[in-house]
């Protein structure tokens, strides 16, 4: 009997663990995120002219005390609505401070159908810590809305 008792304990044991696996790998698949791009990756696609369009998802101040050059600012709660504001040919990259509000804004776009999505590793902090470049200033959108909005095509 203690025999056929451990082997039952045996059994339910493993019953919770496949259990409990398949739920972890269900919860995985439902939160996709973008992949992550390292500032150093981010600045060599930049220079060889293949990067994807960089916007910041922080508030217009934020933006305007300190961005990466050439980024184009949308905050991430209006990420989704203005996409078709941006011609991103190679997709676009996402960043914040140091990644949450990027996070959400990523998930917006993927929930929306967007592929080509990144997510810029460790923010504007990571940035500057790489000693990478930055500007201060208003988005040119703020100073001027004279240009038409160019759609992103939609993979």
């Amino acid at each position: 009997m203690c025999k056929q008792a451990v082997s039952a304990i045996l059994f339910l044991s493993l019953l919770c663990l496949l259990g409990a696996s398949t739920i972890a790998f269900a919860d995985q698949g439902s939160s996709a995120e973008a992949p992550d791009i390292t500032p150093l990756e981010l600045a060599a696609l930049r220079q060889s002219g293949q990067a994807p369009v960089v916007i910041d998802v922080r508030t217009a101040g934020e933006f305007a005390s300190g961005h990466i050059p050439d980024a184009v600012n949308i905050p991430f709660d209006e990420v989704a609505a203005r996409i078709s504001e941006v011609e991103a040919p190679n997709g676009v990259a996402l960043y914040c401070m140091m990644g949450p509000r990027a996070r959400k804004g990523e998930a917006a776009l993927l929930e929306a159908g967007y592929a080509s999505v990144r997510h810029l590793d460790g923010g504007l902090l990571a940035w500057k810590a790489a000693d990478l470049p930055v500007e201060s200033g208003p988005s040119p959108e703020h100073q001027s809305r004279s240009k038409a909005p160019q759609p992103i095509s939609q993979p």
